[in-house]
């Protein structure tokens, strides 16, 4: 009950916060770059001193008119600077190709049928916080914020002004082969002036040492807008204690004026110590 209480003081802390920042002005859908649903997060991510962990991602989104929106690829580098604080700063390259005219609903600029537009992600930083370990029914805490720096990125894909997303990310063990990810979020995406919510629910079961499959139900709310609820299953395989791979395919549960069809994504996870012991 206490730790009931304490996610929801924290999480309606965070609204409150998001929506103290709102203008009034016409609100469009959160970008790609800007907001992202919290996805496959292990709490194992909280880094340790000198750790460094580099993700590579490829992955691709089905937008109305069956247009693709790629990320070819996405980067993130993410340094411990001290025992359960890290930092990381997050880019990639990003290509559009356009088989029907797209509005601001899905993009910040209006892409034209039969065109192409690439270039630079907008750029994130990160700092994120390992709060606590799990013990007993006590759930580890494991605490990310992201910001979206303005005016960075190729001129389509920039945001407007600087954006925040943070989210909670809880994690409670059930059996030997079976443990439970779940995350609340809140944010906004310095394009909008309206606060975006968010939630996830996160499935994990142990296939062996070193492979777990999951699940993942998530969804994204903001004012004006129908909420956008996807699901999706993927896999982790761990090689050895420096590399692995996630793969993981999903689909929205509906979708009006939002991503359309299928999603998926392709992320290799390097670790290493750079400076510390």
């Amino acid at each position: 009950m206490k730790l009931f209480k304490f996610c929801l003081s924290f999480f309606l802390v965070v609204l409150f916060s998001a929506n103290a920042f709102s203008q009034s002005k016409e609100y469009n859908e959160p970008t790609y770059g800007g907001i992202e649903l919290p996805g496959y997060v292990s709490l194992n991510a909280s880094l340790t001193y000198g750790s460094v962990r580099g993700n590579y991602i490829i992955n691709k989104f089905i937008l109305e008119g069956k247009s693709n929106d790629y990320m070819l690829p996405e980067l993130d580098v993410e340094v411990g600077i001290v025992d359960r604080l890290s930092l990381e700063v997050i880019t990639g390259y990003r290509k559009i190709v356009s088989n029907a005219s797209m509005s601001m609903t899905n993009i910040n600029r209006s892409i034209k049928a039969n065109k192409t537009s690439d270039g630079l992600n907008t750029i994130m930083l990160g700092a994120n916080l390992g709060i606590m370990e799990e013990h007993k029914s006590r759930p580890g805490m494991y605490f990310q914020n992201q910001f979206f720096l303005p005016k960075t990125g190729y001129s389509n894909f920039q945001v407007d002004q600087l954006g925040y997303f943070g989210v909670i990310n809880m994690e409670s063990t059930v059996s030997d082969v079976t443990y439970f990810d779940y995350s609340l979020g809140a944010g906004w995406d310095g394009n909008n002036p309206y606060a975006i919510y968010s939630f996830n629910i996160n499935p994990n079961f142990n296939v062996s040492d070193n492979i777990t499959v999951y699940a993942d139900i998530s969804g994204i709310y903001a004012k004006y807008d129908p909420p956008t609820n996807m699901i999706d299953v993927g896999t982790s395989i761990s090689f050895n204690d420096n590399f692995s791979i996630d793969a993981s395919i999903g689909n929205q549960l509906q979708a009006k004026n939002y991503l359309k069809g299928t999603f998926g994504e392709l992320k290799f996870t390097y670790d290493f110590n750079a400076f510390g012991k």
